[in-house]
């Protein structure tokens, strides 16, 4: 019944784009904000309606979202950016409402920031997962899926192209407070000034709450708190008449609890030679941590990046580089999780993980006759981490339990690894025709310089054709064709071996991790079907050589690489828009994918004997077969109020021994109701947040990942009081 009412909600909308306003641009502009290889002309319109299909920036999915468009979303500026990509068609939520998918591949969302390319989070950290990146900073962002341009980079799930906010001449703030269900107090501010030839923008954000992280049960939550906080600084300004900067700076730090379950009981409890059986789904049995136990994960981020633009008339150099470090640190409290009441053999892990990243990146794009719009450019990003970690194993000799010393392992890991690539694409103006043919190359160069291990070396070619056909004013057809080459993000494999297998501490641990290699392509077809309705629905496919999945290290937050030797996926995807007069807003999409790997071909320590000789194809446990969202802003025409909705469709990810079965289905309602005064110079605004209002009980995933199952929030109530200061944005 919820999937049936999710279907007909969504066809209802069915549509090219899932945006209340859409972003279009001039003068054969690329999507890559405004500071890569924008021309002298190009200009930024917002659209209010359905205009004309665009014929196309890169033959890919391409969806923009502006600033607007975030906060007439449920909870506006309040959510996480993961919460904004999550109503996009092709993308699907993951454990801790952060982790994203993308058209069936395992995470792989590279975000760019003003021209500056940010690697991936090292995987496990929580907070990092969602993209980090404050909503505050966002004026608008773009994602690509499928046949994205060259210079984005290796083969990805997806391209989430972010231009941050600028200032205006007049000074300008805002402040806002929440508070609401789970004890959630945050409190947010932003000010914007111009300082001399520099335009800044400052931010910071504190947040607390009782629920951090997705617990493993629905309710009651135990041992689940987080407190954040975060600060960013923008500053852009023009050096001369063809000069321009860019500076980039965020900082954030997170300390959560890790959940504990609290429907687990200890098998001392039971009757004398108690053992935990597998889930309903065939999973593996959670470890039961006792209730005192005090395991947490802190967290921190910062980075720093500079954009220098330099224009000679029709052409446009840019130079970009930057810093960037993710540091997490996990304790497991053994003292207490393997205490008195712990199980027989329990283990738990401490890890320390650092890592530095320094690069940049340096492209050059010219334009020949107005057909021609060539860009040329590299990337080079140098990394090192740091892994300092300990597994520790129950004494069951005696009462106490507590770690034995005796077969406690530790070790440090160290890693050094070079990613680097050079592309050339152009797009062709053809009449009708728009065409976006690229080549690159990479390479990734590993040296693990803890051990005698040899370094780890892959290089590849890329090449990626799109094409767009204006068929008509109101009807554009898009294809992209690519092969791609991806790497590799995680290179924990020599950590993961040790604490897996404790037998294996002080060995060298081969590293043989492949690049995975696609031929991807995708088709589309979008019509303004009436002045105010756009529809439009994409096919897409791919296989793939040695396709890379990714698996959680034991009780660890590690997350280690490894190949299929085959792969397959393919889905579709319709998506809309839709407004009514000057008051209605809407959007919609649904999309349904499957996505397959077969035979495991590295890292096969990871696996038991019977899944590595298992040669039949298998379900990623990723995977979400349907996807659907609604959404909605009714407002007056000043914009003074508002009543936002959305509603959310999923059939689950998979679950069971062989991911064949699928979480089971969920249905979720949010609504905001916000209502702006206009009282001089301020502007105050009182909005109500409902997350999920018919309480909908559903799991992201039942019996895998880090600490097992992984709920939902139940309903949440949260009230926001925010007051714009001097010029509104």
């Amino acid at each position: 019944m919820n999937y049936m009412k999710a279907i007909l909600l969504a066809v209802t909308f069915s549509s090219a784009r899932s945006s209340f306003a859409q972003t279009s641009s001039t003068s054969g502009e690329r999507p890559n904000g405004s500071e890569t290889d924008r021309t002298a002309d190009a200009t930024d319109v917002e659209v209010h309606g359905t205009p004309r299909p665009d014929p196309g920036t890169t033959g890919a999915s391409v969806t923009t979202l502006t600033r607007k468009n975030l906060e007439a979303l449920p909870g506006g500026m309040s959510q996480p950016l993961s919460y904004a990509l999550a109503t996009q068609p092709g993308f699907v939520t993951d454990t801790f409402g952060f982790g994203m998918h993308v058209r069936g591949a395992d995470g792989g969302i590279q975000y760019v920031l003003d021209g500056i390319p940010l690697q991936p989070a090292p995987l496990g950290q929580f907070a990092a997962a969602s993209g980090f990146v404050p909503p505050q900073m966002i004026e608008s962002m773009t994602t690509l899926i499928g046949g994205y341009p060259a210079e984005y980079g290796a083969g990805l799930g997806a391209v989430v192209d972010i231009v941050t906010r600028r200032t205006s001449p007049q000074p300008r703030g805002e402040i806002q407070a929440s508070y609401g269900t789970y004890d959630l107090r945050s409190a947010q501010a932003d000010v914007s000034d111009r300082l001399g030839p520099l335009g800044v923008v400052v931010g910071a954000q504190i947040v607390a709450t009782s629920r951090g992280i997705d617990p493993p049960s629905v309710s009651p939550i135990l041992h689940d708190s987080m407190t954040s906080g975060s600060a960013f600084i923008l500053a852009d300004g023009d050096l001369s008449a063809v000069d321009s900067i860019r500076i980039i700076g965020m900082y954030d730090n997170t300390h959560l609890q890790i959940p504990i379950d609290p429907t687990l009981l200890p098998l001392g409890s039971g009757p004398t030679g108690s053992v935990r059986g597998p889930d309903p789904f065939g999973n593996s049995p959670p470890p039961f941590v006792p209730y005192n136990a005090n395991p947490t994960e802190t967290e921190r981020n910062a980075i720093a990046g500079v954009s220098y633009r330099r224009a000679f008339g029709s052409s446009t150099f840019q130079l970009a580089p930057f810093v960037r470090e993710s540091y997490g640190d996990l304790l497991c409290d053994p003292t207490r999780s393997l205490g008195a009441l712990a199980d027989p053999g329990s283990t738990c892990s401490d890890v320390r993980r650092d890592v530095l990243h320094e690069g940049g990146t340096i492209s050059y794009a010219w334009q020949t006759a107005s057909i021609h719009h060539f860009k040329a450019g590299a990337l080079v990003d140098v990394s090192h981490t740091s892994v300092d970690y300990s597994s520790y194993t129950r004494n069951d000799n005696t009462l106490q339990g507590r770690a034995d010393t005796a077969v406690t392992v530790t070790g440090h890991d160290s890693t050094n690894v070079l990613l680097a690539g050079a592309y050339v694409q152009d797009l062709i103006r053809l009449g009708r025709w728009t065409l976006f043919p690229g080549l690159r190359l990479d390479m990734e160069r590993a040296d693990f310089l803890s051990t005698d291990l040899p370094s780890l070396v892959l290089v590849g070619p890329g090449a990626r054709v799109g094409a767009s056909l204006s068929v008509t004013e109101a009807l554009v057809i898009h294809a992209s064709a690519g092969y791609l080459w991806q790497p590799p993000s995680t290179l924990d494999g020599p950590v993961a071996a040790r604490i897996l297998v404790p037998s294996l501490a002080g060995q060298a641990i081969p590293v043989d991790l492949k690049a995975e290699q696609d031929w991807s392509a995708e088709l589309g077809i979008s019509e303004r079907v009436a002045r105010a309705l756009t529809l439009a629905v994409t096919g897409w496919a791919r296989i793939a050589d040695n396709q890379l999945d990714r698996v959680n290290v034991g009780t660890t937050n590690l997350v280690a690489s490894y190949n299929f030797a085959r792969g397959r996926a393919a889905g579709f995807e319709a998506t809309g828009t839709l407004r009514l007069g000057s008051i209605i807003d809407g959007f919609g999409n649904i999309g349904w994918q499957i996505a397959q790997g077969k035979g495991i071909s590295s890292e096969r320590y990871l696996f038991t004997p019977d899944e590595v000789a298992d040669q039949r194809w298998v379900m990623l446990d990723h995977v979400q077969t349907w996807t659907a969202n609604v959404g909605a802003d009714l407002h007056d025409e000043k914009g003074s109020t508002h009543v936002s909705a959305r509603v959310n469709y999923g059939s689950g990810m998979r679950t069971g021994a062989e991911s064949d079965i699928s979480v089971p289905e969920h249905t979720t309602l949010d609504v905001t109701i916000r209502h702006r005064w206009d009282v001089g110079w301020m502007q105050p605004e009182l909005a109500l947040d409902v997350f999920n209002v018919f309480d909908d009980v559903y799991a992201y995933r039942i019996g895998t990942g880090y600490i097992g199952s992984a709920y939902a929030p139940l309903r949440r109530v949260n009230l926001r009081l925010s007051v714009a200061l001097g010029d509104v944005i």
